[in-house]
């Protein structure tokens, strides 16, 4: 799997253009009726991006045109099995946004995780987790009020990133987006970025306002977008074989 995944995120605009040409091609064959034609050039691709869903979706296309449902299933549940591996993504990004103080966000990040396995005795944990989570006073008091300005006092210190000031400014609490900055600051006061970006959000303290956009971007921009297709498309796959 992870080799799988670090070859999607490393491919360049070139594998990129051969993707959108083969992907065409056996789109055409399939238009045309020619689903071996079609299996055998997904396959190909297949072999060397075995995450790619698009790839996926027209080889289980071709497979029940040809009549082969046993084979569609099987496909289908290694992509179930992939997905459910990538899951656990979330329940202990969970885990770590709660250790962090982070309510809010490891119910948001649990609930993920209980709605993509629902049948999972690890999942009937984590939903008690999060029945047990949203009765708590911290939980309730953000989710009633999320305009009313927190200190940041109950997040612990390693959390003190940019990335959580970003969260903080998206969900519209400059104040405290300010807090974690100034604390980044206290330790390392060298930091012209962050120095930078304090005066940025200070200013909206001062202007009211809410900025749309984020300046931190992920180094795992590539993953996540094929994480997030493998979830869109399980159910196209599966009304293919319905």
């Amino acid at each position: 799997m992870t080799g799988s995944l670090s070859k999607i995120d490393t491919m360049d605009d070139s594998a990129l253009k051969e993707r959108g040409e083969i992907l065409a091609i056996a789109e055409a064959y399939i238009a045309q009726n020619l689903y071996k034609e079609a299996l055998h050039v997904a396959e190909s691709w297949l072999k060397r991006y075995p995450i790619d869903a698009d790839a996926n979706i027209i080889r289980c296309h071709a497979l029940l045109r040809m009549g082969d449902l046993e084979k569609v299933n099987d496909i289908l549940d290694g992509v179930e099995n992939t997905v459910r591996q990538l899951s656990r993504i979330y329940n202990r990004v969970g885990d770590i946004c709660l250790n962090g103080g982070l309510t809010q966000e490891a119910v948001k990040y649990y609930r993920k995780f209980v709605a993509l396995n629902p049948d999972s005795p690890i999942a009937e944990n984590v939903s008690e987790k999060i029945n047990a989570l949203v009765s708590t006073e911290d939980y309730i008091s953000t989710r009633s009020d999320e305009d009313r300005y927190n200190n940041i006092d109950h997040v612990a210190s390693d959390f003190y990133t940019t990335t959580l000031a970003e969260l903080y400014v998206r969900q519209g609490h400059p104040d405290m987006a300010a807090d974690v900055l100034s604390e980044i600051l206290k330790k390392d006061p060298g930091n012209q970025l962050v120095a930078n970006r304090l005066k940025d959000v200070r200013a909206m303290q001062n202007d009211g306002t809410k900025e749309k956009t984020s300046f931190h971007v992920s180094q795992n921009k590539e993953v996540i977008q094929e994480l997030t297709r493998w979830l869109k498309n399980i159910d196209r796959l599966k009304s293919y074989a319905s």
